[in-house]
């Protein structure tokens, strides 16, 4: 178990990741009561299921990945850029990661770090479920980025 301590490394120092306080990392899309993505149904990808995909070890378990996988890009440093990124992913019927892209952007430096590291998330635990079938959905996270 981290300690607060090692977030806090010469590293991490220059930059910290910070959630919203209602930390949400899944939010429901609604598209106008359409809730899947148009073409084949092996291939729809859902804004709403009956049951969230699950990451190993919860939600804390994504923020740690993300805070100890992130690297403040350093032209970003240099230009004292910082702000909150938006990324929807997709956690497909096997529970990998796919189809990373910023919803609301900062900084091509910064929004490139953030489809990077959403990029590289493991394979989700369980996938999600409609009407009892394991499908595919949209994922939202917030990331922000902030120097010390």
């Amino acid at each position: 178990m981290k300690t607060q301590n090692q977030f806090r490394s010469p590293g991490r120092k220059i930059f910290m990741i910070i959630f919203s306080a209602m930390l949400v990392l899944v939010f429901a899309v609604s598209s106008c009561g359409n809730n899947k993505k148009p073409g084949s149904d092996e291939n729809m990808v859902y804004t709403e299921v009956d049951s969230l995909p699950v990451f190993a070890g919860g939600d804390q378990e994504i923020i740690n990945f993300l805070v100890n996988n992130t690297k403040y890009p350093e032209e970003a440093k240099k230009k004292n850029i910082t702000g909150k990124i938006i990324v929807r992913f997709v956690v497909e019927k096997d529970g990998s990661v796919s189809g990373a892209e910023i919803l609301k952007g900062v900084d091509p430096l910064l929004d490139a770090e953030a489809l990077r590291v959403v990029s590289s998330l493991p394979k989700f635990e369980k996938p999600a479920k409609k009407d009892g079938k394991t499908v595919g959905v949209y994922y939202l996270v917030p990331i922000s980025f902030a120097l010390q």
